[in-house]
């Protein structure tokens, strides 16, 4: 029986030390090279290059090097790569070089020249302890992140197909207006945009069927009871880490920009987040999208309400969609297939709404399903026939 092949080594993390003295380096590698993965670099200059290329755990500065001096250096390191453990090793220990490096350049520890080995090598030990504690936490708040979000997704797609269907849109209309106005952090814009109607979770299933039929009129409880969705939604988001201020977008979702709409007392034009702003106006496009007319006539009903929207957002509207040439949806890539629910997979894109054969909504087309979605359908194709076939798009291989 032959041998398994041996693992790969696990790579050592890299140590990055910067001083424009070569005897300095050459003497640190000298002491460290058996215990630590040591880089070096002769300048702060060089030193942010090598940042920029190898991201080391660990990265120790001399002060005094010429053109940029440690603490600019330190300052431009933390700017490219946070989760880096910075530390300053110098022989100019003076007082205010030590506030500087501390407040600009963030550092974790300051070290006096000459440093003894082993202080040293136990400062090296501390700041890679400190590295692994840095990336584990925040691997584990994206882990709960994703986690968390997924999980709320899902339980929308179940409880609310329709509306979820219809955040896949305002999603992708969200996305080309914030193009449009070079809105440079996107990700609670997009969280927002696909968990704006969570909050419908809290509403009967009687109110749930009866907005999703154009026909239906509601009376002024069951208003009621839809304007207090969004502070459902944000009280749900509360909790999750990182989630706080996605959280307040989607409390301000429905707030117009003449101070109209919920939350009562709740801030007007642009103190309104601008994230917020975006979905109001998207919303109510794409709900005249479902009309069926050219997307221009949908722009000129969004153009005749103009109090309620930002003017910049509306505006961005009108150059995207105003001419009605626009397409609003990507172009689909992909196999397409018409399939039975047994090969139904995670991550497939409906092409189409899938419907028990009563004609009960159970998911909207333009939804990439996911496992539960799935497992659900299987239940409900048990007690009442699901009907098939089903068409998708599936990425798959090369």
């Amino acid at each position: 029986m032959s041998e398994l092949p041996a693992p790969p080594p696990i790579p050592s993390p890299t140590i990055l030390f910067i001083d424009d003295e070569k005897n300095v380096l050459a003497a640190i590698h000298r002491q460290l090279r058996k215990d630590f993965n040591i880089l070096p670099a002769l300048s702060g200059e060089e030193g942010v290059r090598a940042v920029e290329k190898h991201k080391p755990s660990v990265v120790v500065c001399d002060m005094r090097m010429p053109g940029m001096d440690g603490v600019a250096t330190l300052a431009e390191i933390e700017r490219l790569s946070p989760d880096t453990i910075r530390l300053m090793l110098t022989g100019n220990a003076d007082q205010e070089t030590a506030v500087s490096a501390i407040n600009r350049g963030r550092i974790f520890r300051f070290l006096n020249k000459p440093c003894p080995e082993e202080t040293l090598r136990q400062a090296l030990t501390d700041a890679l302890r400190q590295h692994e504690l840095v990336t584990a936490e925040k691997a584990l708040l994206n882990q709960t992140l994703t986690g968390s979000v997924r999980a709320m997704t899902d339980i929308l797609s179940l409880v609310a197909p329709d509306a979820f269907g219809r955040s896949i849109r305002v999603l992708s209309l969200a996305r080309a207006v914030a193009d449009i106005l070079g809105l440079a952090s996107r990700w609670e814009l997009d969280l927002a945009g696909m968990l704006y109607p969570v909050g419908l979770v809290s509403v009967p299933p009687a109110l749930l069927h009866k907005i999703g039929s154009a026909k239906q009129k509601l009376n002024d409880n069951e208003r009621a009871v839809l304007a207090h969705v969004p502070e459902v939604g944000r009280r749900l988001l509360m909790h999750i880490p990182r989630l706080n201020r996605v959280a307040e977008i989607i409390l301000q979702q429905d707030r117009g920009y003449d101070g109209s709409g919920p939350p009562e007392k709740g801030p007007r034009g642009a103190e309104i987040p601008l994230e917020s702003r975006i979905i109001r106006a998207v919303k109510d496009m794409a709900e005249a999208m479902e009309q069926d007319e050219p997307l221009g006539a949908d722009v000129e009903r969004l153009m005749s309400r103009s109090a309620k929207y930002d003017p910049v957002v509306l505006e961005a509207i009108r150059k995207l969609w105003g001419t009605g040439t626009t397409p609003v949806r990507p172009v689909l890539r992909g196999k397409e297939l018409s399939i039975t629910l047994d090969t139904l997979l995670p991550n497939d894109l409906l092409l189409g709404p899938v419907t028990l054969v009563s004609g009960k909504l159970l998911l909207s087309e333009g939804i990439r399903v996911t496992a539960a979605q799935i497992e659900r359908l299987r239940n409900f194709d048990t007690l009442d026939a699901v009907r098939q076939p089903i068409m998708v798009e599936r990425v798959t291989a090369t």
